[in-house]
């Protein structure tokens, strides 16, 4: 590929985000793309064009400076130029060039990857904030022309004014961490030569800006040293800078803690900043505001815990890692009391490097971006749609149902060959669950009932729980389809008596699905359908899974789309649109987000499960074509009939989930025919093109590893 990526700074410079951009760049050219970097000429000294280990870097004379940006005339010939002459553009926002890029691309018919590294946040003033509101327009065009937006984590992306605008072309990337062994003689040598041997030193580092909160750091460092009279700041960084002047106004808490803050000034050489980090018992970063700090992975690399605001995006790291502490956010109080837990009990927080290294992959990071940037350039096509671990020219296999409902099988490449996800479905099977399913309005559901199933390839004798079963559907169907040990588990009480009622054959028992009441390694399947959504806490009930499966085992497991259908849900897809809350509360127009905490992408899911331990198989995004309304129809207007028995018998037959098989198919029943007029908008969904970006599912098959 021929990449051009566009910034307004680049190294030399130093911040977090060029760092980013330059390991993105150096590490694509190492991967064998041309990589050209368009930025500007921040320095005189520096030359116009050169050669960075394999990137070519071309920089812009700058005329004045805006805040932080630069004012280059030569800037939309010099990017029209190179955006033609390259496959795909990558800008790493905040940009203010970054509307006229995008049009570019959208002229001259190129990709464009908007790498966002966090919405600006500017200081109080008039003038600051014109800025700040300014950039967020600038930026909020941009992203609608981008064809695919990067985010550091889900956690900042869906409390970003900005990011969540972009749900449908939003994908999580950690950013590239790279940082050297720190030498312990060195540092400590460093450390005499500074005079703190005997200091419990207390990290920070960055711009010294309002956003990064380093004035709560320094009111609650009296507090500090009230139970660690040894504790000292050591800060690495810029203290002035020239669009933010929040050191002066620091001055005065500064002065009076003066003789225990030490000031290294800007560190750039990798090695000189692994021993900082290495020097400090504790590294913390008690930022209001902030997308994900590098510095954060840097310290843990180093065998340094953390402390962060427990803050959107902020707080990622050390919840991912376990490393460290989160303080609440604007309290020096709770961030003293924070650090003092952490010294207390350093030992417990202690980073490793491979544990570290097994959430922030620079490797796994590389091929998320070179993977996003050639399906850009060269789409898929597939029915339905398989995320990265199919290549975009796959060949697929179908395998038709008797039920007017293709079962997709995708067929993978690999460097051996080609391999194929087996369908586990018998004939005998299918003709079953055409029955069971004969009932089914929700097309969603009567496709991922059968993907799940399919997933899981059910034995005679295995011992299955369906996690969060409701009233036990899928235990009713896995029932007619083997001779299983069937467990189900739910938090609704009403739910699982409703399953008594229908006689279902499982194991039933009401639990906290954060804690299931189950031995290690017992089950040999799990089932888990548009669960995770309602949990408060998804990432402890997935480990709760992880534990209770044996090794080997396999997770058949469904979510709602993030970036669902208008015409699934109109009235919550409106309200977004407005960036008004959707509805989650039940209730006559209560829609996709009913009940839900949150809803899901398929990258994130994915980096979920990963981290928790799982093979991640396969990943399908399911339901593109609905008819409008349905799920308002079903779960609004049907359901209810259902449960409140307010149907006629022979109605009853035709609506009921646990009925299909009564059903005798008649087209005098207006039920049937409604269902078949559902299937009829259903049908597409079987021959997507590749280029549909709007699913009501993401549905997944993991297994734990031996």
């Amino acid at each position: 590929m021929k990449i051009l990526a566009i910034l307004t700074y680049y190294y030399p410079h130093w911040t977090g985000l060029t760092v980013h951009a330059v390991k993105v760049a150096e590490g694509l050219a190492a991967r064998g793309h041309q990589v050209t970097v368009l930025t500007s000429r921040h320095s005189l000294e520096l030359p116009r064009d050169e050669i960075i280990n394999g990137v070519r870097v071309i920089r812009l004379q700058p005329v004045a400076q805006l805040s932080r940006g630069k004012v280059t005339p030569a800037f939309p010939y010099a990017a029209g130029l190179l955006i033609a002459q390259h496959d795909v553009v990558q800008i790493h926002t905040p940009l203010p060039e970054a509307p006229l890029v995008a049009l570019l691309c959208r002229m001259l018919k190129r990709p464009l990857l908007m790498t966002h590294h966090g919405d600006v946040v500017m200081p109080a003033g008039a003038t600051n904030q014109f800025i700040q509101n300014t950039a967020f327009v600038v930026l909020r065009s941009t992203g609608k022309l981008a064809n695919a937006v990067t985010s550091y984590s889900q956690d900042y992306a869906e409390h970003s004014r900005l990011l969540r605008q972009f749900q449908n072309k939003l994908h999580y990337v950690y950013p590239p961490v790279e940082i050297p062994p720190p030498d312990a003689e060195e540092t400590q040598a460093w450390k005499t030569s500074l005079g703190l041997d005997n200091r419990m030193l207390i990290g920070f580092a960055g711009r010294w800006v309002e956003e990064k909160g380093f004035d709560y750091l320094l009111k609650a460092l009296p507090l500090i040293r009230q139970a660690y009279p040894q504790a000292h700041l050591v800060y690495a960084g810029e203290q002035h800078v020239v669009y933010d002047h929040f050191y002066e106004q620091c001055l005065p808490l500064v002065e009076a803690q003066r003789q225990h803050i030490t000031f290294l000034g800007l560190l750039t050489d990798p090695q000189q900043i692994a021993n900082f980090y290495h020097m400090c018992d504790l590294f913390t970063l008690p930022s209001r505001t902030d997308m994900m700090a590098l510095v954060q992975v840097e310290a843990m690399l180093c065998g340094t815990p953390v402390v962060a605001s427990d803050i959107p995006g902020a707080r990622v790291v050390v919840r991912e890692t376990g490393f460290g502490k989160l303080t609440p956010p604007h309290n020096p109080e709770a961030l003293a009391q924070t650090i003092i837990d952490v010294l207390d009990n350093h030992q417990q927080y202690q980073p490793t490097v491979a544990k570290v290294r097994a959430v922030f992959n620079t490797q796994q990071t590389m091929e998320k971006y070179e993977g996003l940037m050639e399906h850009l350039i060269t789409p898929k096509s597939a029915s339905s749609r398989q995320q990265p671990e199919y290549s975009h020219n796959d060949q697929h296999d179908w395998q038709t149902l008797g039920t007017g409902l293709s079962m997709f099988v995708p067929r993978s490449m690999s460097k051996n060959g080609t391999s194929y996800a087996p369908v586990n479905l018998s004939e005998t099977d299918q003709a079953k669950l055409t029955q069971l399913l004969r009932n089914e309005a929700d097309m969603a559901f009567r496709r991922r009932a059968i993907t799940l199933l399919n997933y899981l390839d059910l034995q005679d004798g295995d011992t299955v729980l369906d996690c969060g079963c409701g009233m036990g559907v899928y235990l009713m169907m896995m029932n007619r389809l083997r001779d299983l040990k069937l467990y189900g588990v739910d938090g609704d009480v009403a739910r699982l008596e409703w399953a008594e009622q229908e006689q279902v054959k499982a194991h039933l028992s009401s639990v906290d699905i954060h804690r299931l009441p189950f031995p290690d390694a017992i089950f040999d399947k799990i089932l888990m359908s548009e669960v995770l959504e309602h949990l408060a806490d998804d990432r402890t009930a997935l480990h709760e899974i992880y534990r209770v499966l044996k090794p080997g085992g396999t997770l058949a497991l469904s979510v709602p789309h993030a970036n669902y259908p208008f015409w699934w849900d109109p009235i919550n897809k409106t309200l977004e649109l407005l960036h008004m809350n959707p509805i989650r509360s039940a209730g006559p127009i209560a829609g996709l987000w009913s009940n839900h905490w949150r809803l899901y992408l398929p990258d994130e899911l994915r980096t979920m499960m990963a981290c928790t331990g799982f093979k991640v198989d396969s990943i399908e995004e399911q339901t593109h074509y609905s008819f409008p309304f349905i799920h308002f129809i079903v779960y609004s207007i049907g359901k209810p009939l259902i449960e409140y028995n307010l149907l006629p018998q022979n109605l009853r037959d035709s609506a009921d989930r646990f009925r299909g098989e009564h059903n005798n198919g008649s087209m005098l029943n207006p039920i049937n025919i409604g269902v078949k007029l559902f299937r009829q908008f259903d049908a597409p969904n079987d021959y997507l093109q590749g280029n549909e970006d709007t699913f009501v599912n993401v549905v997944a098959k993991a297994t734990k590893p031996l």
